[in-house]
């Protein structure tokens, strides 16, 4: 089995992909080849989460602005 990106090893000895949070030391690097007991090591990335909604515009309107003249009468 051929590594298909960067694979690190993690303090406990796994695998896991380029910029996971607890890759230590690079293990293999890009298209190397990988040993039988290694290829069973890797750990597969976690499922990403949902984002959150955007949280809806919560701004109050603008306020009229009372400094401003008011209107002239006909």
């Amino acid at each position: 089995m051929r590594a298909e990106s960067r694979l690190w090893r993690t303090e406990d000895g796994d695998l896991v992909e380029d910029g996971h949070p607890e890759a230590s030391v690079l293990a293999y690097g890009e298209d190397d080849e990988l040993t039988e007991d290694d290829a069973k090591k890797i750990r597969k990335p976690a499922p990403a989460k949902k984002a959150a909604p955007e949280p809806a515009n919560k701004k109050a309107p603008k306020a009229a602005d009372k400094q401003a003249a008011p209107p002239k009468n006909k």
